[in-house]
């Protein structure tokens, strides 16, 4: 514990010895650190190197939440149910529809903050909402179309939308994807030319038959980034795959109406009719 304060201290030193102050940047160091003492299983060193982050107006939303999820699991791995509850309860007070990012799966932990939002969130079900899988690219190249899939592994999915920004911008721009059968959807987005490489970042969003939404994979707080290569208005129609990797997400907000079930290959299917005419007779 006394280490990790020291090293705390030394990071935040040397960037006020540097003249900047301790924005986001910097806290991503920290972060960092406390992610790192956590995995090592030094849970009291990686909460004390958290618990500024958790207070720190500059942090973004995004990583007090991140502060509080490792925080809230080292809380509940030393036994404290109490402090976890807590601390818990002060993530789903910042936002109610939140996923843990926990990559150990543990049932306990699921279990545990289930219950929780189910005392706390009216009407959350957490048999309810969906699954997605996506299946998503690592590079592209700007002004080139890419194609996004999802997959709909459980739940009444009516939609499922991408919403896309370039690194820097507040606003997501949202298209819809289109229905491909099997609980399969592909969008397929062309991101703006640009003579310099950039960072495109999105999410996918699945949505019951109201409009509400039962399932992300990422958020617009934490998406995912794929890094674009610079590059023109593509002269193909042909659209670009890379090499591609699984991302699991799981229902996001609690949700009183459980949806329509709504067969996924809404609208015509492209056909199936070799070339030629065709007569039609009454």
């Amino acid at each position: 514990m006394a280490r990790a304060l020291i090293i705390l201290a030394l990071i935040f030193g040397a960037v006020a010895r540097a003249g900047d102050p301790v924005g986001p940047q910097a806290i991503e160091t920290v972060l960092a650190r406390g992610q790192k003492l956590f995995d090592d299983q030094e849970y009291a060193g990686a909460m004390q190197v958290l618990g500024p982050v958790t207070r720190d107006a500059r942090a973004t939303r995004a990583q007090r939440l991140r502060a509080l999820e490792l925080i809230a699991l080292a809380e509940l791995i030393r036994g404290d149910e109490g402090s976890a509850r807590a601390t818990f309860e002060r993530i789903l007070d910042i936002d109610p529809g939140y996923q843990l990012r926990d990559p150990s799966g543990s049932p306990k932990v699921r279990a545990f903050f289930d219950s929780l939002k189910k005392q706390l969130i009216p009407g959350y079900d957490p048999t309810a909402g969906a699954d997605l899988e996506h299946a998503a690219p690592t590079a592209g190249t700007a002004g080139h179309p890419l194609e996004l899939e999802a997959r709909a592994t459980r739940g009444n999915v009516f939609d499922v939308v991408v919403a896309t920004r370039h690194r820097g911008e507040l606003a997501y721009k949202v298209v819809a994807a289109t229905p491909r059968g099997d609980g399969r959807w592909r969008a397929r987005i062309t991101p703006e030319p640009s003579a310099k490489p950039y960072v495109l970042e999105y999410y996918l969003e699945a949505r019951d038959a109201g409009g509400a939404a039962i399932a992300r994979v990422a958020s617009p707080d934490q998406p995912l980034e794929i890094a674009l290569a610079a590059g023109g208005p593509s002269e193909s129609r042909r659209p670009w795959y890379g090499r591609w990797y699984v991302i699991a997400g799981a229902a996001v907000v609690a949700a009183g109406v459980t949806g329509v079930a709504v067969a996924a290959t809404r609208g015509p299917g492209p056909g199936t009719l070799p070339p030629g005419s065709v007569t039609v007779t009454p």
